[in-house]
């Protein structure tokens, strides 16, 4: 079923403009064309109340992920390193780990979180849209974020409040994600340092 479903989306856009799919073949719902990158073409719900319940509970978790910056596992995951320096007598450190949280907490956005939520809203065709399959949205996510020009119409289209940083030059907004991925990265450091093992793989992000 499979083999035979990817055939057919294929010859769909062999003798299809993407942009003028307006229902999904497969599901029947109304969607409208997002983007197109790496070759391949994606979409969202036209009606936001048609996403599947399964996929609306990731949906609902990523938002609140954008809107927080800081997820609970963030945040027990500092705490923790913290209280490992401190045992350790490295209260330094750990004062610097604090900061870092507190610093992270006055970012605009939190870029990884940003690429979790688009992976929901955003599928193509051959995707099953009645749930989330992490495996596959990984790929998507690991592969938007190497492609420098998705990240501005991802913030356009899917947050608010971000007028001022759509504005900066594109020199100064790739110097603005470089920051904050510089800062990612010291927070891993730190967290690893303290003996704190963290296996959650982050997205880079490449502007």
């Amino acid at each position: 079923m499979k083999h035979i479903y990817n055939t057919y989306y294929w010859l769909l856009f062999k003798i299809k403009d993407p942009k003028k799919v307006i229902r999904h073949p497969r599901f029947d719902k109304p969607i409208k064309y997002g983007f197109t990158t790496g070759g391949k073409h994606y979409y969202r719900l036209t009606n936001d109340y048609d996403i599947y319940e399964n996929r609306f509970r990731y949906l609902k978790t990523f938002y609140q992920e954008v809107q927080n910056k800081l997820t609970s596992n963030d945040i027990n995951e500092f705490c923790q390193a913290a209280k490992n320096y401190i045992n350790d007598g490295k209260h330094i450190q750990a004062g610097e780990l604090l900061s870092e949280m507190e610093y992270r907490s006055t970012w605009l956005f939190e870029p990884t979180s940003l690429y979790k939520y688009a992976s929901v809203i955003y599928f193509d065709l051959q995707e099953d849209i009645r749930d989330y399959d992490m495996t596959y949205c990984h790929k998507k996510i690991e592969f938007w974020s190497k492609k420098k020009e998705l990240l501005r119409m991802l913030l356009k289209e899917l947050m608010e409040n971000v007028e001022n940083l759509l504005s900066l030059s594109k020199e100064d907004f790739t110097d603005y994600i470089s920051a904050l991925q510089k800062s990612k990265d010291k927070q891993q450091k730190l967290m690893s340092d303290s003996g704190l093992c963290n296996n959650n793989k982050s997205t880079e992000l490449t502007i």
